[in-house]
């Protein structure tokens, strides 16, 4: 249904990961499906609305959500005022950036509050007992969901600078030619990581990207 489902939300809780991470969680008042990767639009009263990643994989009983409030936009003040048990809505979820297709061998490769997603993904990976291997390489000031990720994720790696990371992707597209890579971050890092990407011999099927902005 996309865009054209609304499931209405409960604020629960809130908390702040490493590297000012602000993290989310609401309670649905009702059932909804979404896949492990997939996004929602969430509309705050008096901020209107904003796409996000889920944070939560389906077998959760909250609806998850991670981001940054230093933009001080009208709607991050308004996410940041929530209180418990106040409502907001989620229309969704909608985008394709999923385990659909892709095979026994995925590689994540996060910047920054770009890891989002992956948390999702490593979670259903766990809950559903897939038999996938992970492989996550994350950069950025701080790691958000750092020990949860390292224990889920069959090899993660994570580096503060792009020297490092850059060292560890060339290494895990030589390991893993076949696999499926994931890229989710700010345009710039999306980009650059996914021209390395075919540099080292990914081909383009294989590379899929999280695009939205404004994380």
């Amino acid at each position: 249904m996309g865009l054209l489902s609304s499931t209405p939300l409960k604020f629960a809780d809130r908390w702040t990961e490493d590297d000012g991470v602000a993290v989310f969680a609401f309670t649905p008042t009702r059932p909804f499906r979404h896949i492990a990767g997939q996004h929602g639009l969430f509309a705050v009263k008096g901020g209107g609305a904003k796409p996000f990643s889920l944070a939560s994989a389906p077998e959760d009983d909250q609806v998850v959500l991670a981001t940054r409030l230093e933009s001080g936009s009208r709607f991050k003040k308004a996410l940041a005022a929530l209180r418990p048990g106040d409502r907001v809505t989620m229309r969704g979820p909608i985008m394709k950036f999923t385990l659909d297709g892709a095979g026994d061998d995925v590689v994540f490769l996060a910047q920054g509050v770009g890891i989002t997603p992956f948390r999702s993904l490593l979670r259903h990976i766990s809950a559903a007992g897939l038999g996938v291997r992970s492989t996550l390489l994350h950069v950025g000031d701080g790691h958000a969901f750092k020990t949860e990720t390292e224990q889920l994720a069959s090899d993660a790696r994570y580096h503060r600078d792009r020297e490092g990371f850059a060292v560890d992707l060339k290494q895990v597209a030589t390991n893993a030619p076949a696999a499926t890579y994931y890229v989710s971050g700010v345009p710039q890092f999306i980009a650059e990581t996914s021209a390395a990407l075919k540099d080292l011999g990914i081909g383009r099927k294989q590379i899929r990207k999280d695009n939205f902005r404004g994380y």
